[in-house]
């Protein structure tokens, strides 16, 4: 399975832990970056996540989010102009922050995932006509079978 992980997935081990869905989070996440290290998912990102990766404030945690990042991802989409006019489609049809769009709209090129702790992100994808599932890791987590796939 091909998984595109947003930016707030890659910061998520680096968040403030006494925060449960914070914990819970962080956890399903580590679990699917260690099932990709083991070669059961295949992580991709995107040229739009590395810069929104760079724009990260505090110094120390950008370089870890980087490191992971760099650590994981199997290759890269590249944004094109397919993938800007795909964002812009998004951004018409649901409440979608520009970002959010672009990751979308890469993921849809080249992945069968996209996994989001963002809840606003993720209801708002649920309104659209996708090629893709959207999913919170923890769901991903409880609903993935023996074989790593989802219904």
């Amino acid at each position: 399975m091909k998984i595109y992980l947003d930016n707030c997935c890659y910061n998520r081990p680096f968040d403030d832990r006494r925060n449960i869905k914070n914990y819970l989070e962080r956890e399903a996440v580590l679990l699917i970056l260690q099932k990709a290290f083991d070669g059961e998912y295949e992580i991709y990102g995107s040229g739009v996540l590395e810069r929104e990766i760079r724009q990260i404030i505090d110094p120390d945690k950008a370089k870890s989010v980087e490191g992971l990042y760099y650590a994981v991802i199997k290759g890269s989409v590249e944004l094109n102009d397919s993938i800007v006019a795909r964002a812009t489609e998004i951004r018409k049809h649901a409440n979608i922050k520009a970002f959010d769009s672009l990751h979308l709209a890469s993921a849809e090129t080249f992945v069968d995932l996209l996994l989001t702790t963002d809840i606003k992100f993720l209801n708002a994808c649920k309104r659209l006509k996708l090629s893709i599932k959207v999913m919170n890791p923890i769901d991903f987590v409880m609903e993935v079978d023996e074989d790593g796939r989802i219904d």
